[in-house]
């Protein structure tokens, strides 16, 4: 049985043991190495390492740890509920014996369910090496969309994702309606090193062989929108597709986002009702 579940403080030790493997068994992956970590290996840092601002999460396989990670926010306390802030997933690792069962996407899911139920402002952040396709395709998997290169760390990659649960359902939008809410109309935007007509061939590729996996994620405002999806847009225009399938959410009216697009009327009205169709009823 796979369970994901947050952390007490007082279980610091169950972080430690997990923390200390992963960096045993993938330095290359985490900020800090092995021995700095030994270094400071005292009861007041592992407690500090699970507590405010930072939640930790581990997920069990029949009751035995499989995989950690954390969420960190601001030093600010009520960082999570300030409108457009985001939360960073962090220290994500899954045991090499429980990979590839589904044990990474539980831990992944925790997290965004955390944020959906606490902190349903937020966006969640994450880096990633570039060079890790497993993990990378994991987070696509799970919604996270791709937002340019780590300016501090030249190999990662920056993606992220709206709170909300995982599995919830999307809805069907006119194509045109979503491309007007894209960030530039045009396909080159961004990071180059995601940005070109290759990647946009590839994935032009993919959504014509498999559909479209992956919801848009539409973000608005009763005066504008935004979207994380522009790549996905550029194909579905490309194809000639007529919808899309998205994933809807609120935002606040400030901070506006540089990128948002002032909203028609028209486009407005389809959004509110699609939203309510979003909304999950009780029965």
């Amino acid at each position: 049985m796979i369970a994901a579940r947050q952390l007490a403080p007082g279980e610091w030790r169950l972080w430690r043991d997990l923390r200390l493997r992963a960096l045993e068994d993938a330095p290359w992956a985490f900020g800090s190495t092995l021995a700095e970590i030994r270094h400071r290996d005292t009861e007041a840092h592992w407690r500090e390492g699970v507590s405010w601002p930072r939640v930790p999460l581990v997920v069990e396989v029949d009751g035995q740890p499989a995989a950690m990670g954390r969420l960190l926010f601001g030093d600010d306390p009520v960082y999570g509920d300030v409108p457009g802030a985001r939360a960073e997933l962090i220290s994500v690792w899954v045991a090499p014996e429980h990979r590839g069962r589904g044990v990474g996407r539980a831990l992944v899911a925790a997290a965004v369910e955390h944020l959906a139920a606490h902190h349903p402002q937020t966006r969640l952040l994450l880096a990633v090496v570039e060079t890790n396709l497993p993990a990378r395709r994991l987070y696509e998997s799970c919604g996270f969309g791709t937002g340019g290169r780590n300016p501090d760390d030249d190999t990662e990659l920056f993606m992220e994702r709206r709170a909300a649960p995982m599995e919830q359902e999307s809805v069907e939008l006119p194509t045109e309606l979503v491309a007007r809410c894209r960030a530039v109309d045009r396909e080159l935007v961004g990071s180059p090193t995601f940005e070109t007509p290759t990647h946009l061939d590839r994935l032009e590729a993919q959504i014509a062989r498999d559909g479209m996996r992956t919801p848009i994620d539409l973000a608005f405002h009763e005066e504008f929108a935004t979207i994380d999806g522009n790549h996905r847009i550029a194909v579905a225009l490309r194809l000639g597709l007529e919808t899309v399938p998205v994933h809807l959410t609120r935002r606040p009216r400030h901070p506006r986002p540089d990128h948002g697009r002032d909203l028609r009327p028209g486009d407005l009205a389809v959004l509110e009702a699609a939203l309510r169709e979003e909304a999950p009823v009780d029965r």
